[in-house]
Parts: structure tokens; sequence; C-alpha cells
């Protein structure tokens, strides 16, 4: 495929090709760069990759041609920042039909399956991310979505639960996607709002999230692009134009007087004592439930508990072994959403297998990473139909425990000795406080009832936008060779070693996060100091 264009530009010779892969500009055009003063040259060195080109345009009132485009900063650099860019070349009389037809081949291969012009419906949590959000759709997210010629419905959320109320209402004909602008908590409102429908199944998969960072907290979206792209506004705008409805796996959660859908994690012990207990220290970001697991690991404490858990799988190695999977689930029901597993009143099926412990964490998730620097559950994908259960019972050493603490930036955490890994359906949890302590549960990060409680998986049943048909670790993270895990013939100066490799690594990660800590405190200080 080869679509050309040559064009007159004044004294200068404007030529565009475009070749399925990308689009190639050569000769002297007019430019308006939104967020940089870069030369001509530098900027179209390399053809623009097809998922950046946003819309090639001519306009018949002007004659003008323009191309808007996402032009990364560093070519050769993968992760690089995009700017927003809008080339411009008048064209003859002459060359008005060859331009349109030129228009027209290309916007049709660059949005191939894809509406052009997608109706959003825009949600803005203005109290997001230290009361970012607002600015971060205005100035960074708004001139990307007009430049690929997008129609945005934009409505701020003014109290908790509204994002709730506005989806359960929304007319789901009417756009192309809902796109939160906010932290993972308007997304948990957005999915019960729709959950709340008649036409529920088909609401949530209709209307497909789109996913905009503008909390401290944004799990979801750093599953789909990584840590650093997850939270770049201009990148998660991209995959919310050109990216693909994806399914992915909903929980219903059901106390005795309330019942709700979460999509993130489940979550008992020093794990949510660290989300919870934590709250003062938001303004640190990701950094404070990394503080807040320092705290409870030091103490030595552990949490009691009875559970009932469905498993499906329980061998480590055999989860490994089939990660990547092929499962893709997606739910072509009708109707509103309907559990499966006994109601809380009555008894769990015989073959669920009964834990009744002390435990330092008992923790199910449905994404692999929980925050920046937290890959807990890397074996977890988005459409499988189960969650993972992460547990680590309360008879380990503070070493052992530390020992998880520092692979957990890497996900191997789950080779250790300590962990139990399990691939689960369901489970029902009733948390027992011991004198004198509080217990915390909390549920897509947030704060639940400390008392008993189900989760059931509903397989496919909500969608997003992405560019991939799975989360990052998919694409990048691998399982330790289980060969390579054994240390029965390893000699007793190879076992020093490896635990003074570990006492290494643990000490670098700790550090690496009291220096994010101070970091943070410093520019908490200049913030306040420039007020």
């Amino acid at each position: 495929m080869l679509h050309s264009l040559k064009l007159a530009n004044g004294p200068n010779t404007v030529q565009l090709a475009y070749d399925g892969i990308g689009l190639r500009i050569e000769g002297g055009l007019d430019v308006e760069q939104k967020s940089s003063k870069r030369s001509l040259s530098d900027l179209i060195i390399v053809p623009i990759a097809k998922v950046n080109v946003l819309s090639v345009r001519f306009d018949t009132d002007t004659h003008l041609l323009q191309i808007h485009a996402l032009i990364p900063r560093q070519h050769a650099e993968p992760e690089s920042p995009l700017d927003l860019c809008i080339f411009r070349t008048s064209v003859d009389q002459t060359k008005v039909g060859e331009t349109q037809t030129f228009c027209q081949l290309v916007m049709g291969h660059i949005y191939e399956g894809i509406n052009v012009g997608r109706r959003f419906k825009v949600l803005v949590n203005p109290f997001s991310g230290q009361g970012h959000a607002k600015k971060i759709f205005q100035e960074k997210v708004a001139p990307v979505f007009k430049s690929a010629q997008c129609k945005v419905d934009y409505q701020e959320t003014e109290y908790q639960g509204h994002a709730t109320e506005i989806a359960k209402d929304l007319d789901i004909d009417a756009f192309d996607a809902i796109v939160t602008v906010s932290g993972d908590g308007i997304i948990h409102e957005v999915i019960n709002g729709f959950s709340q429908r008649s036409d529920a199944r088909t609401a949530l998969k209709k209307v497909p999230l789109g996913v905009i960072p503008g909390g401290t907290g944004n799990a979801l979206s750093i599953c789909m692009l990584g840590e650093k792209l997850g939270f770049d506004p201009i990148h998660t705008a991209r995959q919310v134009i050109k990216g693909k409805s994806i399914s992915f796996d909903l929980c219903s959660v059901t106390f005795d007087d309330h019942h709700y859908m979460s999509f993130l994690s489940h979550n008992y012990g020093i794990t949510s004592y660290a989300d919870l207990a934590t709250e003062n220290m938001r303004w640190m970001g990701d950094a404070r439930t990394i503080i807040g697991l320092l705290q409870q690991i030091f103490k030595g404490e552990t949490y009691k508990m009875e559970a009932a858990v469905q498993i499906v799988e329980a061998n480590k190695d055999k989860i490994k072994s089939n990660f990547p999977s092929d499962t893709q689930i997606i739910d072509n029901g009708k109707g509103p959403i309907q559990d499966t597993i006994p109601p809380l009143n009555e008894p769990v099926p015989d073959d669920w297998t009964i834990i009744k412990d002390d435990v330092s964490l008992f923790l199910t998730s449905k994404t692999p990473l929980l925050a920046r620097g937290m890959l807990s559950h890397p074996c977890a994908e988005p459409n499988d139909g189960l969650l993972d259960l992460l547990l680590v019972r309360g008879n380990h050493g503070l070493f052992s425990k530390l020992d998880l603490f520092g692979k957990v930036e890497t996900g191997h955490q789950i080779d250790s000795d300590a962990v139990e890994y399990y691939k689960v359906k369901a489970f029902r949890l009733k948390p027992i406080a011991k004198p004198g302590k509080k217990v915390y549960v909390a549920i897509d990060g947030e704060h639940a009832p400390a008392k008993t409680f189900q989760v059931e998986v509903h397989p496919g049943l909500g969608s997003v936008l992405s560019l991939y048909p799975n989360y990052i670790t998919s694409r990048t993270w691998r399982p330790t060779n289980i060969s390579d895990q054994s240390s029965s013939g390893s000699t007793l100066k190879q076992k020093l070693s490896a635990m003074k490799n570990k006492l290494t690594n643990t000490c670098a990660y700790i550090l690496s996060i009291l220096r994010n800590y101070f970091r943070n405190i410093r520019n908490l200080f200049r913030r306040t100091s420039t007020r």
C-alpha cells in the first residue's frame, strides 16, 4: 500500500507518502506546536507512525491541508513524551480532488476498525490527583481530542457517588466511550452505575471505559500502558482515541446488607492497613502504601481470618508456565448481572478450600500492578475469568517478609516458599479482630466493612479502550525458570551468597522508596512556599 501526494507550497514542494505503517512528510510546511519549539526537520526526520496520526483533513474554505499528529521528542525512544503538532500547507485548486482522495484513503486506514470522531462522555473529578485532574484534561487531553475530531460532552463530578448516578442514567446510544479523568475511584463508580441498570451487561459492553490518569492511584492505566506511560495524559489520550475495546473481568462483592461490583482488588491484612491507614499520606502518591507496608512488616503484625476459597489452580509452577494464557473471555449476555455462588447466609460448596489462620496478607487482584512499584500479581490477566490470590501466612519471619517486599517491584516474590499463589473463581472471607486491634478491609483501594463478605468473578463483563489485547505484563514479564529456583543442590557458600544478594536488593529497594519519600516532602514544601 502506498498513497502519495505532491503539492506546491509557495516556492517549496511538499511530498506526502503513506505506506500503511507511517506518514512521511518531505518539504516545507507550516507547523503549529502545542507544547514545544522544535525545528521542522527534527519533527519530520522519520515517518509519523500510523498510531500517532490523529487526522489528515482538507478545509474547503481555506484550501489548507492539515495534518494533526503526535510527534515523539526522542524518535528512537518507545516511551518518549509526545508533542501535539499541526502541519499545514496550501492546496492549489487543480490539486483539490487529489488531496481529498488522499485524505480519505489515509483516514480510512489509520482508523481501520475504529470510528472517526468518537463521541466521549468525559467525567473529570476536580478533586482528584491533588486537584490537578481538571488542568490535565484542559491543557493536555482536550487539544488531542480536538485534533482527532472527537466530540466531547464534559462534566465534572461534584460529590462521591456522582459518577455512579451519571452512568446509571446515561444514554448509551449517544456515546462511544465514557472517559474518566481521575484515579481508580471514578472508574469504580462508573462500573457500579452501569451494573445497577436493567441493561447492565449491554451498557458495560456498548460503552467502554476510556482511562486518563488523574489521581494518585491509576492501577488500571499502568496495567495497560506501563508505569511510565500509564501516568502520561497524552499517551493515554492517544489510547482512548485509537484503542479498541477489550473485555475485562469484574467481580461482585456481597456483604449481608449491600452488594456492588469491583474491578481491582480485595485486600485483608498488612496490605489493607498500608492502603487505608495511610490516607493522611496521600500527598506522597504511591510511596504511602510502601511506607505503610514497611511499618507493618517491622512490627510483625498478623491478622486472624476464616476464608473459604474456590480454587481453580493451586500449583504455582503450572500458573507460571501457563502465563500468558490465550484465554480471552467476552460476555455476550444481556440483562442484569446475577451471581452463581450460594448466598452469604448459606454454606459454601464442599469442594471449596477452608483456610483458618493468622495471615500477614490475603490479597486477591484482577490486575497485575496495584500501584507503581507493586507488581503484586504478575500472572493476573484481564479476561481469564479468574482472580489471582496472593496469600502469606503469619508464621514467616521478618527477613522472609522483607525479601518478599524487596521482590514485589519485579513480581518475583511469587517464587518464595512463603508465598501461596492461586487462581480462584470465588471466595468468602470473615475478618477476625484480635483484642485491642483494628482490622481493615480494602476493596478497589477503598474502605469496606470489616465483616464477612464474598466475591465472585464475572468473566469478560467490562470493557475498556486499549491499544493492546492484554496487560503490559503479558508483553514484558516472564517468570523465573523453575530449574533456576531449586537450591537443594546449592553449596553453603552459594546459599550465603544468595542471602546476601536478597538483603542487598531489599535494602536498595527500601532506600529507593525513602529517597522518593523525602523527594515528595521537598516538593511539598516547595509548592507551599510558592503560594
